[in-house]
């Protein structure tokens, strides 16, 4: 009878994932659709799409996993969408790529967290960046609350609950590594922003 409850319960809690990442995909599709209305030049839209491809890319398989760790580059690319697109285009194709990764890439369990977390972190980038002087202040500030706020407290709440991991080690694990990666984000964001070919790009498309 334990077992039968076990499944049961397994199945009830896939069931309810199920149908929040269906709720999630289909809020992201309709937002992306509405904005990039606004946005219709074929050379954006195109650009987009090459975009939300990289960032699939890069943050699936050009990602480095250790245990419950993920580093991921993909972070580039949203840097770079954030700067030509409005904070809800970035928001919901970073959703989007967020969902084709594990669709396409899967490496652990499906969480719909963890697509709100890369739909938040593309609204932050976007506040952050688009339309605003690319400076240091800027990209210090959305790091910190990327790397603090939603890699670190966002993902560890659902890491907690996908796993029942206890707070203490989860937390302390990860901050060792977000206080390594908040330093390392914010420099290459900024050499990035430096590089001559990348600048006329962005001046080319926005």
């Amino acid at each position: 009878m334990a077992f039968v409850r076990q499944s049961v319960a397994a199945s009830g809690r896939a069931a309810f994932f199920a149908l929040a990442t269906g709720l999630v995909a289909m809020t992201i599709i309709l937002l992306g659709v509405i904005v990039m209305q606004q946005q219709s030049k074929a050379r954006q839209i195109t650009l987009l799409g090459v975009l939300i491809a990289l960032q699939t890319i890069l943050g699936s398989m050009f990602s480095l996993q250790f245990l419950l760790t993920k580093i991921s580059f993909s972070f580039i690319i949203t840097a770079i969408m954030a700067s030509l697109f409005s904070p809800w285009v970035t928001a919901s194709s970073s959703a989007l790529a967020n969902i084709l990764g594990m669709l396409l890439f899967p490496r652990f369990t499906f969480f719909p967290g963890f697509v709100l977390t890369a739909f938040l972190v593309g609204l932050v980038f976007g506040l952050a960046f688009h339309k605003q002087k690319l400076g240091w202040r800027n990209i210090l500030i959305a790091n910190l609350i990327v790397t603090m706020g939603l890699y670190l407290g966002l993902n560890s709440l659902w890491l907690h609950l996908m796993y029942q991991i206890p707070w203490l080690p989860l937390l302390t694990g990860r901050l060792v590594q977000e206080l390594i990666t908040f330093p390392v984000y914010s420099v290459l964001v900024v050499l990035l922003f430096k590089v001559s070919i990348v600048r006329t790009t962005l001046q080319k498309y926005a």
